[in-house]
């Protein structure tokens, strides 16, 4: 599963070191998969953090955990405010397709 968040910094670099602080942080974690910094190239203003995670409630309990909250924070809080966590339910890698069941509740 992923986590996702939009940002718009004012200060590039130190937006920069901030993130790592944070994935060097979060990278401990059970669960952690991955952490990428993007950004637009047609608006470099406007910048995405990816986050992988193996589950929700990983990603959930490292974010809020106290331990990382001063280094996560600062840069979470930074933040647009949108849908963020995001499950995966079809990747296609290598000409290959996999699916997988959602894991919310069925109605």
């Amino acid at each position: 599963m992923f986590v996702i968040t939009q940002h718009q910094p004012a200060n590039s670099d130190e937006f920069l070191q901030q993130v790592q602080t944070m994935a060097e942080q979060l990278s401990k974690e059970p669960g952690f998969i991955r952490l990428s910094v993007t950004r637009s190239v047609d608006e470099p203003n406007n910048w995405k953090i990816v986050q992988e995670w193996e589950q929700i409630g990983d990603a959930r309990r490292a974010v809020n955990s106290s331990k990382n909250r001063m280094i996560v924070w600062p840069v979470l809080s930074q933040a647009q405010n949108e849908v963020t966590f995001y499950e995966t339910l079809v990747d296609y890698k290598d000409g290959k397709s996999f699916t997988f069941e959602s894991g919310l509740s069925q109605s």
